[in-house]
């Protein structure tokens, strides 16, 4: 467990957007004009820029949030932390610019909540507190699968659903990505035979396009951040909304099991047996089901992230779809 993962080593999509502090007090105006005592960077995340802002009397600290991938996602994030905030712990959003009124970048505010990410508890190897996490995450993806929509696809800005374009569907995507030079250049002549080979096999296994509950789309110890109350860890927020679409929750599954074969068993064994005391049943493949969905976002990240470009980002990305297809038996 030595060697990098869990996206620790990763290069940014986006380099962080510099921010001083008479920008951010201009910023932090409509919400509050209390005098600004640090601004500090939050290093965390491949894309959006983070802030944490405390203040010069008593008003609690917040974080700034600076959308630079595209605008929608904050309107898509404060539509979903309104939906979710009753059964799912989010932080609370304090204010939203998305019509780019002070800054060039739509921006948010949003409470400050102390803790750790999940990862840090993994790479700190404290096996109870992992496990703990792990299985207070699974009770909350089970609760992420009973809200449902009518059918599978992306979500508008006011969370209604844009179904899926034919060429969206799961199996067809897949076939598209694997005809990407930049995939077949990632994987290898060999590797990539054996992807195809196995996509075509299992295709089966794929979810029905109109399986439709709210899918986070990065459900993983890097966006989950917990605290520790009387000796126990639990979740203290779910973060990082902007990839959730109406899918399967199968595809979580599978992003959040992504290293479990690096991590100790208890780590997937005490996931799993979250979700199911929460009264989820999973299929008899599940395991299959779920490392097929993430072998999708996988070969996606490798489309969008050359090896001449982030490349310790998508020698990892090859190196966990390797995996895949060797210990497909054992799943």
């Amino acid at each position: 467990m030595d060697e990098p993962i869990l996206k620790c080593h990763w290069e940014r999509f986006q380099a962080h957007v510099e921010l001083d502090r008479e920008t951010a007090a201009k910023l932090m105006s409509p919400y509050s004009c209390s005098p600004i005592a640090t601004l500090t960077l939050l290093s965390e995340g491949c894309a959006n820029t983070n802030y944490k802002i405390t203040f010069k009397n008593d008003d609690p600290p917040v974080v700034l949030r600076i959308y630079v991938r595209e605008n929608e996602a904050l309107f898509r994030e404060a539509a979903i932390h309104q939906r979710v905030k009753d059964c799912v712990p989010v932080p609370a959003l304090l204010y939203a610019d998305g019509q780019c009124s002070f800054y060039a970048y739509p921006y948010a505010i949003f409470e400050w909540i102390e803790g750790k990410l999940l990862r840090e508890i993994i790479l700190a190897k404290n096996e109870k507190a992992m496990a703990q996490c792990a299985y207070d995450a699974g009770t909350y993806l089970s609760k992420l699968r009973c809200i449902r929509f009518t059918e599978g696809g992306f979500f508008n800005a006011d969370l209604t659903v844009r179904p899926f374009r034919p060429d969206e569907n799961y199996l067809p995507y897949v076939e598209w990505l694997l005809q990407d030079p930049i995939v077949r250049q990632s994987l290898g002549e060999t590797l990539h035979q054996s992807v195809h080979q196995l996509v075509s096999k299992h295709a089966y296994l794929l979810p029905d396009k109109n399986e439709a509950n709210l899918t986070h789309g990065d459900y993983d110890p890097a966006n989950i951040l917990v605290r520790e109350h009387n000796s126990e860890w639990k979740i203290a927020a779910i973060l990082d909304w902007e990839f959730a679409f109406a899918g399967s929750y199968l595809l979580d599954i599978g992003e959040m099991l992504r290293y479990s074969h690096k991590l100790p068993e208890s780590y997937e064994m005490n996931f799993i047996a979250g979700i199911k005391t929460a009264g989820v049943a999973l299929p008899m493949n599940w395991k299959k089901q779920a490392k097929l969905m993430d072998l999708l976002c996988l070969l996606q990240l490798a489309h969008y992230n050359p090896p001449t470009v982030r490349p310790n980002l998508n020698k990892d990305v090859t190196s966990l779809i390797s995996h895949t297809i060797s210990h497909w038996h054992t799943f």
